[in-house]
């Protein structure tokens, strides 16, 4: 009797141990909401790994900008008038969002600044954010600092468990100059629960026409411009755990545009195997799994000639990655190669076409990277296929230090590098790489 006594006192520990109330009592800047939010309990996300699957729904908060700035970007309806790209994108969204199969709870929010200089995130329903996207923004209404935004909408998304989908065009107007001094040390400061609970963030670009009055953040020689249709850059930032934002970006937003940044994304591991026997895929050169039945092989026997260097190729799944880092000229550009006790290059990079689908063996398997293996140094060692972490070169192309002519230098953001160096900044202690998969060998005999 004593020990069934024991056993349920452990069994109540342990379960005891699993359920833990976190409290979080730091000061946060105060928020304007103009209608009561269901609270929800925050957790931290766990890290993330390539096999994990995606939850089939998500919980999704919009906040849409509706200051003057963005006013250009949505004009009036009319007949015979063409809505501007950044409308339909943005209906298409909304309507995704709403009526999608992969948002469970929706939240839509117009984020503005009140009086006292204070972001204020009004909830609104989706017919009404709809209506501000179709009919303009009718009210003189000012634009919350960027970092006052960003940390309004996080917190407020964090509250409920829901993913933030930011709509701007991240145009900073503080009212004290000197704050662009300090904006990358602001944005990281702004987004600091994103580190804190292990969030990762997706920075999706485009253009759009912009018609009316344009409000630069460099006011000379013009405080302000009138454009007639001129492109001008707009942001979607998503942020939340890492699968849940990109169910996001892979199924709710689905055609992305070709700029797109991930911050925080990584992976444990990515499943991966040498691939010895499969027709479609032949090795060269004396290589075998030094296990006849090893399912993943990641243990090789190998032994390159001089005059036959062996290759061989290792497949990767790499679908639950963001969808530019699955483009086979993404991988073929940045896949790196690390071998010790060798040399080894990388001879070809392909994605899985029809007939690898309908292979049994193959089909869990979305890319192969053919490896080539020249000398070995060392009677064993390891060849590493890794994919570093890239800072994507359009943002810099995207930056200017004065944005007050758009029509001169058009698609172009002020201090936009500063705004993504200071999310990059929550990230410092990330890994150098999104995934490492790693091949052992050992000279064959």
């Amino acid at each position: 009797m004593s020990s069934l006594h024991a056993l349920l006192l452990c069994m109540a520990l342990i379960l005891s141990g699993c359920f833990t109330k976190q409290s979080d009592n730091e000061e946060s800047d105060p928020v304007t909401a103009t209608s009561e939010q269901n609270e929800k309990p925050a957790g931290k996300a766990p890290a993330a790994t390539a096999n994990t699957a995606a939850p089939e729904k998500v919980d999704v908060n919009v906040y849409l900008e509706i200051s003057n700035g963005m006013k250009g970007f949505m004009p009036t309806a009319a007949a015979g008038k063409e809505a501007t790209a950044f409308q339909n994108n943005l209906l298409k969204l909304l309507s995704e969002v709403q009526d999608g199969r992969y948002v469970a709870n929706k939240g839509f929010y117009l984020a503005k600044e009140d009086a006292q200089s204070r972001p204020v995130l009004d909830s609104v329903s989706y017919n009404t954010m709809k209506s501000y996207i179709v009919s303009g923004i009718k009210d003189d209404v000012r634009g919350t600092p960027l970092p006052a935004m960003l940390k309004a909408a996080l917190q407020n998304s964090i509250d409920q468990n829901a993913v933030s989908v930011i709509v701007s065009d991240f145009i900073h107007g503080p009212s004290d100059q000197g704050q662009f001094i300090s904006l990358d040390a602001d944005i990281r400061s702004s987004l600091r629960e994103a580190e804190h609970q292990g969030l990762a963030i997706a920075i999706l670009a485009n253009t759009s026409e912009f018609f009316g009055t344009y409000h630069p953040a460099v006011k000379k020689p013009e405080v302000r411009r009138t454009l007639n249709g001129e492109e001008i850059p707009y942001y979607i930032w998503v942020i939340g755990p890492q699968q849940e934002v990109q169910v996001v970006t892979n199924r709710v937003l689905r055609n992305l545009p070709p700029q797109q940044a991930y911050f925080g994304f990584e992976y444990e591991a990515v499943p991966y195997s040498a691939l010895l026997k499969e027709r479609a895929f032949s090795p060269a050169g004396v290589v075998y799994c030094s296990s006849r039945n090893a399912d993943p092989c990641t243990l090789v026997n190998l032994q390159p000639e001089k005059e036959e260097p062996v290759e061989f190729t290792i497949g990767l799944d790499l679908s639950n990655l963001p969808m530019s880092m699955q483009q086979v000229e993404y991988l073929k550009k940045n896949l790196k190669v690390a071998a010790t006790g060798s040399r080894a290059s990388i001879a070809s990079v392909t994605a899985a076409d029809e007939s690898i689908k309908a292979t049994p063996d193959l089909a869990k398997y979305s890319h192969f990277v053919r490896v080539r293996v020249p000398q070995l140094t060392a009677s064993s060692g390891t060849i590493s296929v890794q994919l570093p972490q890239v800072y994507p070169t359009w943002i810099d192309k995207w930056a200017t230090d004065n944005d007050n002519n758009p029509a001169a230098e058009p698609k172009k953001t002020y201090q936009l590098d500063k705004i993504v160096d200071g999310v990059q900044a929550l990230y410092r202690d990330q890994s150098d790489f999104v995934f490492n998969s790693t091949i052992q060998f050992n000279k064959a005999d």
